[in-house]
């Protein structure tokens, strides 16, 4: 076997008999029932058709009871998976195998998003706990408290490995990782300097010193860690946890205002920070750290609110203002101010109300997630619930796709490239790591190989969903097709009755 090949049991855990046993019967029941299940009726279809045309003129008949159980063993079955094959150091990860029995790996891919898949999956494990509550998952073979912990571990990593304390890296791994060297060794061009060694990979220091970290900032994975380093520390009252979220949290930023509020990887390679992203940190560390930060969120966040609302774009990178969304679903969520509450809230409607036509489900789940009633745009829950049910059973294989069974659709040439004129149904888009943060409206992307992806796009969707009762639990279910019901009760009644009919209920989500 040669060094580009890494055995199967080089980088999964042993997790015994109980834990196989578990996964066992999770993939029988997906492999019975969801096939039987999977997609959408014509109801559902045209009703999706008719949002991405911005003509929703249908209800969307929610989904039934059997759907919203499978939709769930889904979620069961992407956890015990990503946990399998997907972590390596408490870090996401890509995997291209030799073949689809996943018998060999042949390296790690998706590196550069690695953080950024960090932090939501933080974020969802966070969601996850609090929204079941349930300190006996061990018995189970499924804690959500020790994921969490594995999490914050390769995000400490990420922090340090640099030698510039508190910067977040794309990736740090073994430089004597057989799987992890060959991206390395070309992430941002080979370098001629240092044979072995991209361009943007430098070798760690200190602790780190057998390691290789990525450098070249990325906006996207400081706002995703700063999510989830947020809700961690919000929503889990274990004390080891909180501090360990709480330092992170106060290292990240001490870098970043050392750095003169840039984003700097020491070597060479700066990038600027944006009013959202400079609130959504600050607010986060005003939240942990009132004694330090409050005040200079308090003089920051006013020069965020006073620019208008940035959009999502159809026709290119939707990153930029995916990210925003975030960052002020954050904003809402962990500042107390009534007022700017109401502005953040204001600024997720606008911005919802342009983009819904591109079926993209988290930018549903950041504008309904800060209403603690359903507002009155059932389109929301029909992206939710349609992504849902469309959304495949692990693994989560690349496919090519070069526009192909789409030829009816209306096209248009944006920038040199080709796209559909409407949002493509989910199941003719290219297959993407993380499937939100790519246009729903790109014909072409992915490659036809055995590249296994993590899968925390559906475990991310599926628990803000739940946490926001956009997908009920089955047990809630009492109908097998029920129509949707506008401003129905979502986790608290209606207590604010003087605030107007689009800014109500703006009770701090968190005690």
């Amino acid at each position: 076997m040669s060094l580009s090949l890494v055995p199967r049991t080089g980088t999964r855990r042993v997790h015994g008999i109980r834990a196989f046993t578990r996964l066992g019967v999770a993939w029988t029941l997906l492999t019975t029932v969801l096939p039987a299940l999977a997609g959408l009726n014509d109801l559902q279809l045209r009703t999706l058709d008719g949002i991405s045309r911005d003509r929703f003129t249908t209800r969307w008949i929610e989904l039934n009871t059997n759907e919203l159980a499978a939709a769930r063993l889904r979620a069961e079955a992407y956890l015990d998976n990503l946990r399998d094959h997907h972590l390596v150091g408490g870090q996401v990860v890509s995997v291209r195998y030799t073949d689809r029995s996943r018998n060999q790996v042949v390296q790690y891919e998706n590196l550069a998003d690695s953080a950024m898949l960090c932090g939501l999956l933080l974020e969802t494990h966070a969601i996850r706990f609090s929204t079941t509550r349930d300190d006996r998952e061990a018995v189970h073979g499924n804690p959500s408290l020790p994921a969490i912990r594995e999490l914050l571990t390769g995000i400490e990593q990420l922090t340090k490995a640099s030698g510039r304390d508190g910067y977040v890296a794309r990736f740090v791994g073994r430089a004597d990782d057989p799987a992890y060297r060959p991206y390395f060794a070309t992430f941002g061009g080979a370098d001629p300097k240092r044979p072995g060694f991209g361009q943007l990979a430098y070798p760690g220091t200190n602790s780190s010193a057998k390691s290789v970290w990525l450098g070249d900032p990325s906006r996207e994975a400081y706002a995703a860690i700063n999510l989830g380093l947020a809700s961690a520390w919000h929503q889990i009252r274990d004390p080891s946890i909180r501090n360990r979220a709480s330092n992170i949290v106060c290292r990240v930023l001490k870098r970043i205002s050392d750095d003169g509020w840039q984003l700097n990887d020491g070597q060479g390679h700066v990038t600027f920070l944006t009013p959202s992203l400079t609130s959504a940190l600050l607010r986060t560390g005003a939240t942990i750290r009132p004694d330090l930060y409050q005040r200079l969120f308090e003089q920051k966040v006013p020069e965020f609110l006073s620019l208008p609302p940035s959009g999502v774009v159809r026709y290119g990178d939707i990153r930029p203002g995916l990210f925003n969304m975030v960052n002020l679903f954050a904003l809402w969520h962990f500042d107390t101010n009534v007022t700017r509450k109401i502005q953040y809230q204001d600024r997720l409607t606008q911005m919802w109300h342009e983009c819904s036509p591109q079926l993209n489900p988290l930018l549903a789940e950041s504008y309904v997630s800060c209403f603690e009633r359903l507002p009155n745009d059932p389109s929301a829950l029909a992206v939710v619930q349609g992504s849902v049910a469309q959304f495949p059973n692990p693994p989560r294989w690349t496919s090519l796709q070069l526009g192909m069974g789409v030829t009816n659709r209306l096209t248009l040439l944006v920038n040199g490239e080709t796209w559909s004129r409407f949002a493509l149904p989910f199941d003719l888009r290219p297959v993407a790591p993380f499937q939100w943060a790519q246009s729903s409206y790109a014909l072409r992307g992915g490659e036809e190989s055995a590249v296994a992806h993590s899968g925390v796009d559906y475990l991310l969707m599926f628990w803000l969903g739940r946490e926001s009762s956009l997908i009920q639990p089955e047990d809630a279910v009492t109908q097998m097709l029920t129509p949707v019901r506008v401003n129905r009760p979502l986790r608290t009644p209606h207590t604010n009755s003087f605030l107007s009919n689009t800014n109500r209920a703006l009770r701090p989500r968190f005690p």
